[in-house]
């Protein structure tokens, strides 16, 4: 799960019930879970049956600078002979794509549902690979569900069924090239501590007043916690936890990045005793040199095995 994903499922479980935003993120945390899965698939299956003399590095989930902003690569393969750049779908349905004014729709149970072009999505990820890189990329759109089937192709790049995929890599090597795979890879590496994904709370104009704060109920997922007694206790469900402060210190550090006030994490965590706070604070965060400050200990993975759990 990466942290993309990660930020907009935390997001959606911060937004209040009613607020205007919560049902487009709760579909953007749909939308990326099924790429994600689709993105898997192909991975996997490339892993296992790509039968090249060779060994390719498989990366998914790859963000290059381009342009103003960011190109995502869903599926990146890199190789001696060749460097190709999946764009996976995990759609059901007939796709139409227009080659005249290049649009896509698909028509589903009878309706027709226009959406973002694979195509050009793809062509954005070929064209800040080759920027990124200095080399020439090849490009494919994959079908990664059986339930899809391609009624009009695009007219630049080709459209492969998932099943089909890896016979259609091993043709693309080249032997009159010849690539540092092992320079690209460590590229590739540096870039995601370099470049990060667009900002969900800019996209979505929201900013930390819209979010619901306090320490929330990991048991029933409804009811803010309150501090009593050494431990956070939730008045719904009955659950008990020493720690749950900690979950609500990733969240923030997913959301808004590791650096937070003393003076705001009295609002976030629900605490009044500036004691109490300092003694939660301790082991999960390290003081900075700006007074008033602290960097939050990364920890993803408690909300990865959490919403792992909800979402799975």
């Amino acid at each position: 799960m990466d942290v993309q994903m990660l930020k907009g499922m935390v997001l959606f479980d911060r937004l209040p019930a009613r607020h205007a935003a919560k049902e487009k993120v709760f579909g953007e945390v749909k939308r990326s879970l099924a790429g994600a899965a689709g993105e898997k698939r192909t991975a996997e299956l490339l892993e296992r049956e790509l039968d090249l003399a060779e060994k390719a590095k498989i990366f998914r989930g790859v963000w290059l600078p381009y342009m103003d902003g960011f190109a995502q690569v869903d599926v990146l393969v890199l190789h001696a002979n060749f460097i190709c750049a999946l764009e996976v779908k995990n759609m059901v349905g007939e796709f139409y794509f227009d080659s005249i004014n290049y649009q896509f729709y698909r028509i589903i149970e009878g309706r027709v549902e226009g959406m973002r072009n694979p195509e050009a999505q793809l062509h954005r990820a070929v064209k800040a690979c080759e920027k990124f890189f200095g080399r020439k990329v090849q490009g494919t759109i994959v079908l990664s569900s059986r339930s899809g089937r391609v009624a009009v192709p695009p007219k630049l790049y080709p459209v492969i069924a998932l099943d089909y995929l890896p016979f259609h890599i091993e043709k693309m090597v080249d032997p009159r090239l010849s690539f540092d795979v092992e320079g690209l890879e460590g590229l590739v590496r540096r870039s995601r501590g370099q470049f990060y994904d667009p900002d969900l709370l800019k996209k979505h104009e929201l900013t930390k007043g819209c979010l619901e704060v306090g320490v929330r109920c990991l048991g029933c997922r409804q009811q803010k916690m309150e501090w009593s007694r050494l431990r956070w206790r939730c008045s719904k469900c009955g659950f008990v936890s020493a720690d749950a402060h900690e979950f609500a210190l990733q969240e923030y550090a997913v959301l808004f990045g590791n650096e937070i006030t003393t003076e705001f994490a009295y609002t976030w965590l629900g605490i009044k005793d500036k004691y109490v706070l300092y003694r939660m604070l301790e082991n999960s965060t390290i003081k900075i040199n700006n007074r008033g400050r602290r960097l939050i200990i990364e920890k993803n993975e408690l909300l990865i095995a959490y919403f792992e759990s909800i979402y799975s």
